[in-house]
């Protein structure tokens, strides 16, 4: 199908699904993905979001079951209201437009709120989400090893231009492997895995929603708070991560009883460099392959992440030369 048969197709299923005067259709954002979406604003002012998410390429089940069991939590997540499956089609409830990203570019002074209530969602999350633990996928070694090569096969050969022998230089997949042997032996929990401020929307009462779930795993207890803290489109004062992990760890002590404080943060520290590894391998992936060259401007603060972290430990010192040695262009 042509994408402006889609197109006709996608208004007229929302058309009839919706049996209100639509006032207007307009795109309400974007992603990393091949979803697309659509803020639907009614006579009476009412919104919906709708979603043209292509079943070849997005698991919409998936996506749909994740959202229902978040949602028995009692965290705020869109709820569905309609699915056309076959095509790949959703309308769910309109959580709002301001992301936490925007609310902190345009005031940093409620970022400790803000975080304090994020902390708290994904504590929520892992406490609640045990009885979920057998419905989601496991973050397996492969997994992550298939992620961290990402960055290898992305951005080392194609957005670098490095051949093998000179990557190989570096003795890299020892250190993948070192990184995720590490996280399997973490306490292992209910993970967002893209628990960041551009996926956390804020509402009028400065609560907080959660979107893009749908690759929920079973995996290391450090993921999501890395994700949240050494974001990857925002960078935090040391000092406020390392008080926030502190914060996290103590919610946390029902979970993290055989675990100290600094293993939690060596562990944190690792997590984020399997993460960001994996981050700068996509965002060179969507510049090259799916010609979205925006991602590509995220690269230096993910860089500097990693060369930060790789200084504080030992294990680490040839990836931190090998990104000394090969700067971003």
């Amino acid at each position: 199908m042509k994408q402006s048969e889609r197109n006709i197709l996608f208004k007229s299923w929302i058309e009839n699904s919706i049996d209100a005067i639509i006032r207007r259709i307009e795109p309400a954002s974007s992603d990393a993905s091949f979803r697309s979406y659509y803020r639907i604003t009614l006579n009476n002012e009412d919104t919906f979001i709708a979603v043209d998410s292509p079943p070849e390429h997005e698991n919409n089940k998936t996506f749909m079951r994740i959202a229902q069991i978040l949602d028995d939590m009692g965290i705020s997540v869109p709820k569905i209201i309609d699915s056309e499956l076959n095509h790949g089609f959703l309308i769910m409830s309109d959580l709002g437009s301001n992301t936490m990203l925007d609310k902190l570019t345009s005031n940093i002074q409620y970022s400790s709120d803000y975080y304090k209530k994020a902390i708290s969602v994904i504590s929520k999350i892992q406490h609640n989400g045990i009885s979920s633990h057998s419905e989601l996928p496991l973050y397996d070694k492969d997994m992550m090893l298939d992620e961290m090569k990402l960055f290898i096969n992305w951005y080392c050969k194609v957005e670098l231009n490095i051949n093998d022998n000179e990557i190989e230089k570096y003795d890299l997949y020892s250190i993948f492997n070192q990184i995720a042997d590490r996280a399997l032996k973490q306490e292992q929990v209910f993970v967002h895995r893209d628990f960041h401020s551009r996926n956390i929307i804020v509402n009028n009462n400065n609560q907080l929603g959660i979107l893009d779930f749908q690759d929920a795993v079973l995996g290391p207890i450090t993921y999501d708070l890395v994700s949240l803290l050494r974001d990857c489109y925002i960078t935090l004062p040391e000092q406020f991560v390392s008080e926030k992990i502190e914060h996290f760890y103590n919610e946390s002590s029902a979970l993290l009883m055989n675990t100290t404080q600094e293993e939690f943060t060596k562990d944190f520290d690792l997590m984020g460099v399997q993460r960001h590894l994996k981050a700068v391998g996509i965002f060179s992936r969507l510049k090259h392959r799916d010609q979205k060259e925006t991602y590509i401007l995220d690269i230096p603060r993910t860089r500097n992440y990693l060369i930060k972290i790789c200084d504080k430990y030992d294990s680490l010192q040839s990836l931190s030369d090998f990104l000394r040695e090969h700067s971003h262009q």
